[in-house]
């Protein structure tokens, strides 16, 4: 998810030895960090409703309107801690939902009642290995965690571009990037993975051990375990030349044609990254929403400008250009950073993703009308429509059958939603922001030939299947089958569940 320059505007294995299931509900909370206690490390925090730690640790990038509900939060400081806490989940038949970012949207998190969080932020370790060839990233590391720690030794790893968001959260559904065009999916570059399975047993996933399980982990991820630590593949850290351009509305059609010409699979370079938000700048027009576009290029200027010079031929009435940005500083100029209004907690958010071949300039038309009208809502007024073209260079590389990647993914270049921001917890507010964002999503798949497509990680919880997981029934198949292996009482269920 990229909000390129918004918010400076808008806001200043195997199976072994299953443990016996001895039901237990409701859930006793004191009673269970009883019981835990003595089990777990000094270092690992248990929280209660009643404690000052317990908001903080609930609080969700899309809350209140995404509120899972939790009796009892753990903190679990070592791997061991982590299959401690699921052994006795599963024991007890007690609900669980691992967090990390807690930056997941989907409404079937709301079907979590009564159970544990088991919180990963203390998981938040980052190496770069010997080689330099690969790091390794702890399943509770944010991106602004990561990133710093590998660009201290001069690398990077494919990961998202929103520093508040976890590493592996996305990865897990695949995992988009400022760098897929050049290296693939997040998920394409996993090396390898620790998982807690959710009878509490410990395994490596990788090409050579528990392939099934790897293969699953890629693209489908949520659905089969806990990773507690994995191995990525890490590139050299380069500089980037970025331009951020405005247009007025009446520039739509002309800047989204020239957007579907430059993102051609056969004549993108790899290094090129484009994408674009629409959103309210009342210092600009409050009527209508403003066209921000932004392309970037990993290299100097001298090589960037001929992919912008089409840009600047259209006449924007605003553009900056900034040369030698180093990758730690993208997130900041993007307004991606920890800091920025994106990573905002306890403030809703509603989206409904689209996966599209290419823009359809009448539908456009259309949905950037129906935006405009939830954005003149005072309640909405911080709302974005984000219109991203990672590129699939390397992506379609790939050979779909090798991770549970879909592939559509792969081959659609596109990915687009209403972000729509708005506070407090009233029943109608929410189904006014749903509404709108699913009513723009249904006016682009209008405008599309394919057969309607999600990326997992904007979900909104009411897609079918195959809409996310592809409309492939022998991979679908074959998730549900490997799914009866590794979680046949669908522990991990609650995240864009596979049953």
């Amino acid at each position: 998810m990229l909000f390129p320059s918004l918010f400076p505007f808008l806001v200043s294995g195997a199976l072994a030895s299953v443990t016996s299931h001895v039901a237990r509900d409701p859930l006793d909370s004191q009673r269970t960090a009883t019981e835990l206690r003595p089990q777990l490390s000094p270092q690992t925090t248990i929280v209660f409703p009643s404690d000052l730690e317990w908001d903080p640790l609930t609080a969700r990038g899309s809350s209140p309107r995404i509120d899972p509900g939790y009796s009892v939060i753990v903190e679990p400081a070592t791997e061991q801690d982590v299959r401690t806490v699921v052994i006795y989940a599963h024991k007890y038949n007690v609900p669980f939902l691992v967090v990390s970012g807690s930056h997941g949207s989907t409404k079937t998190l709301n079907k979590m009642k009564g159970g544990i969080q088991i919180n990963l932020r203390k998981l938040n370790n980052a190496t770069v290995d010997p080689s330099g060839n690969t790091a390794t990233i702890g399943g509770g590391a944010l991106m602004v965690e990561a990133a710093k720690a590998l660009f201290a030794k001069g690398k990077q790893a494919v990961t998202g571009i929103c520093e508040c968001v976890s590493v592996i959260g996305p990865l897990l559904g695949g995992g988009h990037s400022l760098l897929q065009n050049q290296y693939g999916f997040a998920s394409d570059n996993l090396v390898s993975a620790r998982v807690v399975l959710a009878n509490g047993t410990l395994v490596d996933a990788s090409n050579t051990k528990n392939t099934d399980l790897f293969w699953a982990l890629r693209g489908a991820g949520h659905n089969f375990g806990v990773v507690t630590s994995f191995q990525v593949k890490a590139y050299d850290v380069h500089t980037w030349t970025v331009y951020q351009f405005q247009f007025k509305q009446d520039k739509l059609e002309q800047l989204y044609t020239l957007v579907n010409q430059v993102d051609n699979l056969a004549t993108r370079p790899s290094k090129l990254f484009i994408t674009g938000v629409f959103a309210r700048i009342d210092a600009i027009d409050a009527a209508n929403a403003t066209l921000i576009y932004t392309v970037s290029f990993e290299g100097p200027k001298s090589e960037a400008e001929q992919y912008a010079a089409p840009f600047k031929a259209l006449n924007p009435f605003g553009l900056t250009e900034t040369e030698n940005v180093p990758m730690d500083e993208y997130y900041i100029l993007s307004g991606n950073d920890i800091n920025s209004g994106v990573c905002r907690k306890d403030h809703n958010l509603a989206f409904a993703g689209t996966s599209l071949p290419k823009w359809d300039l009448p539908t456009l038309r259309e949905a950037y009308v129906a935006f405009n009208k939830v954005v003149r809502d005072p309640k909405f007024a911080t709302s974005a429509f984000l219109l991203e073209n990672y590129g699939n260079k390397a992506v379609s590389q790939v050979d779909p059958a090798s991770t549970a990647v879909t592939a559509e993914e792969r081959t659609l270049p596109i990915l687009t939603t209403a972000a729509v921001w708005y506070e407090g917890n009233d029943p109608k507010t929410h189904l006014q922001a749903t509404t709108a964002v699913n009513n723009i999503r249904d006016i682009l798949f209008r405008g599309s030939k394919s057969p309607k497509h999600t990326y997992v990680n904007y979900a909104t919880g009411d897609e079918p299947l195959p809409q996310l997981y592809g409309q492939d029934q022998a991979r679908l198949a074959k998730l549900k089958a490997l799914k009866k292996v590794y979680d046949p009482k669908n522990e991990f269920g609650f995240y864009s569940p596979l049953v």
